[in-house]
């Protein structure tokens, strides 16, 4: 455990858009910062960070947290990992509490891949630098391809030994569970039992994630053995997709912010040799075509994306669909074709930095332009391929979604290939109508599961409703004077301190500030629960919290939904306090009705609870009318 002063230490320095901003491009907006939500997809921002308030809030997904909370949610991290991660970046001195052995048995699978994934870099690198095998053949191969031993060090490469079981071996003596070996994949178990190494006898590349963190490794073979595929990478695990991973974008992130631009290639040797090149805004897409989330990690930094083509016709065609996703983004997409049979490592080589640099400002063309050339070819004269390239290039086109966008390339293939615009927007429209018809079905579950979402929350229990605002209130004015002689929470606590809870999470932050009021003889403030370390305190305080009229204003404009701007405390505590009282009214009245309708109830007893009746309804009626509420 880490000593709570010290994690008063951390998050008292902690500045949350400095910490979100690492993962998320971040704009100023008034007091606040906006950018794209990083837990789900959009293309209007609606994603707010408050340095003032130490939270963060998404108005799209709901997603709201403080600093720890969202390394945790983004970076997968545990609470103690969040709060190292913090101390760390802002020299905070963390007294460990946990030896090695225990943080190895860890119980949390993902934790205990990172650990091991985390030792398997260590031990390759190791490899690599410092036996006989890894020099000689290891360092030689990086050698002999350019690499430095600086981009060796800066990219932690590595070599996985030749002998079979030997990284498996040293893991296992070192304490590192079996289990964990086979699920981060660094071990396979063969059909008699025993397990070996994944990789064996290659030039190793850790996949690093945004924050530094090993999530796999990429191997290349160094063998002559013709039956094993050059390259391979991690199996998919808990915490590696290929799909959702870029290589080199931990050490590319800040240049591609900083130069608004990204380059994409397609291996490991591609991004290291621009690197060493002065290209630090490089990335590779781990030897697969170009995903959806490729390119949202890719936007999170900037809105330009270069392509950067291998020489080779067959290769070309294979990454000509990620130029339809980047488009779908809505990002700017240009290409850099390179001269035939050249990659950019071998390109790199032939040429100093600043020929290469050239090269690339007088080749970079916008997607058109080389789409259009490369299709053609040198077939312009034929009406068939014309019409087939024409029809492949409209749907490319019909992928983004702003339709200035799309009219300016319209122009411009009408420029490129002499046909009139009229004749491509009909094609456009074409395509568009088909995608419409087959959109429409696809879409009607979903508008009828909205209409069912939308049913049940009118149907929602308001008692559930009632219990989140008297939690809201004493989270958000708990600390805060009600009159000259007491606070809002003893008001609170004064009226229903013999409320039966419905909501167990309620209950608990109830019973929660109810005792550190007396033991501590004090009143918890909002921030103190939004760096609480339960998530359901910080959702709520962050909820609370999070009340910006410009920001409300703004989202309700673009969405229709109405955002809570901001809330007179006293009246509402009133008003909240007063509901749970008509609560307890109906409780009783139905309580004393019951008993009215028993038997063998005596002359005095039935008197009795008519009384009781008649006094409960006159205090209803009064309530309610108090309120402006109805009841039947």
């Amino acid at each position: 455990m880490i000593k709570q002063e010290v994690i008063e230490s951390i998050l008292s320095v902690v500045r949350i858009e400095e910490v979100i901003g690492e993962f998320v491009s971040l704009k100023k907006a008034g007091n606040n910062y906006r950018g794209l939500c990083p837990f789900h997809s959009e293309k209007t921002p609606s994603f707010y960070v408050s340095p003032a308030k130490e939270i963060y809030k998404c108005f799209g997904c709901q997603r709201v947290g403080n600093a720890v909370n969202f390394l945790m949610e983004h970076e997968k991290y545990t609470y103690p990992e969040a709060l190292k991660y913090l101390a760390a970046k802002y020299n905070i001195p963390v007294e460990e509490t946990f030896t090695s052995e225990e943080a190895k048995k860890e119980k949390e699978e993902q934790s205990s891949i990172f650990i091991i994934l985390n030792y398997a870099q260590q031990f390759f690198h190791d490899y690599l630098l410092n036996t006989e095998e890894g020099v000689s053949k290891g360092l030689e191969y990086f050698k002999s391809r350019g690499i430095t031993h600086e981009t060796i060090k800066i990219f932690g490469l590595g070599m996985s030994p030749s002998e079979k079981d030997l990284f498996t071996r040293n893991a296992l003596q070192n304490g590192y569970l079996e289990k964990y070996l086979i699920d981060s994949g660094m071990s396979v178990k063969t059909n008699d039992g025993r397990l070996i190494d994944r990789f064996r006898e290659r030039v190793m590349f850790p996949i690093y994630s945004i924050t530094g963190r090993v999530l796999g490794f990429g191997g290349r073979v160094l063998g002559k053995a013709t039956n094993e595929a050059k390259y391979i990478n991690s199996p998919e695990t808990p915490i590696f997709s290929k799909g959702k991973n870029l290589y080199g974008l931990n050490l590319a992130k800040n240049s591609i912010q900083k130069n608004d631009k990204c380059y994409l290639v397609e291996g490991y040797t591609d991004v290291i040799a621009l690197y060493q090149q002065g290209f630090d805004n490089v990335v590779a897409s781990l030897g697969t075509s170009l995903t959806e989330d490729h390119t949202r990690l890719i936007k999170r930094y900037t809105n330009n994306l270069t392509f950067i083509f291998d020489g080779d016709e067959a290769g070309i065609k294979a990454s000509l669909r990620g130029i339809d996703i980047a488009l779908k983004e809505e990002i700017n997409t240009r290409i850099i074709a390179l001269p035939e049979n050249e990659d950019p490592d071998s390109f790199t080589k032939k040429f100093n930095v600043n020929d290469v640099r050239l090269f690339f400002k007088k080749n970079e063309t916008d997607f058109i332009l080389f789409k259009t050339r490369f299709l053609f070819g040198n077939k312009t004269d034929e009406p068939l391929k014309k019409a087939e390239v024409v029809r492949n290039i409209i749907k490319s086109i019909i992928q983004i979604p702003n339709f200035i966008t799309r009219s300016n390339y319209i122009k411009e293939l009408s420029y490129e290939l002499s046909i009139e615009e009229d004749i491509l927007y009909r094609e456009l429209n074409a395509q568009l109508s088909a995608q419409k018809t087959t959109v429409s079905v696809k879409k009607s579950a979903p508008a009828e599961t909205t209409q069912t979402q939308e049913l049940q929350k009118h149907l929602s229990s308001t008692v559930s409703e009632q219990e989140k605002n008297i939690i809201r209130l004493l989270i958000a004015a708990g600390n805060m004077d009600y009159n000259a002689l007491v606070k809002c929470a003893d008001i609170i606590f004064d009226h229903i301190s013999d409320t039966k809870w419905e909501i167990p999470e309620y209950e608990n932050i109830y019973n929660y500030f109810f005792s550190y009021r007396q033991e501590k003889k004090d009143y918890p403030d909002i921030k103190h629960f939004i760096h609480h370390p339960d998530k359901t305190f910080q959702q709520i305080a962050a909820e609370v919290s999070f009340i910006d009229k410009g920001i409300s204003e703004n989202w309700s404009k673009k969405t229709g939904r109405e955002v809570p701007v901001s809330f007179n405390f006293k009246s509402e505590i009133d008003s909240a306090l007063k509901h749970f009282t008509l609560r307890k009214y109906q409780s009783m009245l139905k309580e004393n009705a019951k008993k009215l309708r028993e038997k063998k109830l005596t002359v005095e007893e039935e008197q009795h609870y008519q009384e009781v009746q008649k006094a409960i309804q006159e205090l209803l009626v009064r309530l309610t009318s108090e309120l402006g509420v109805v009841i039947f």
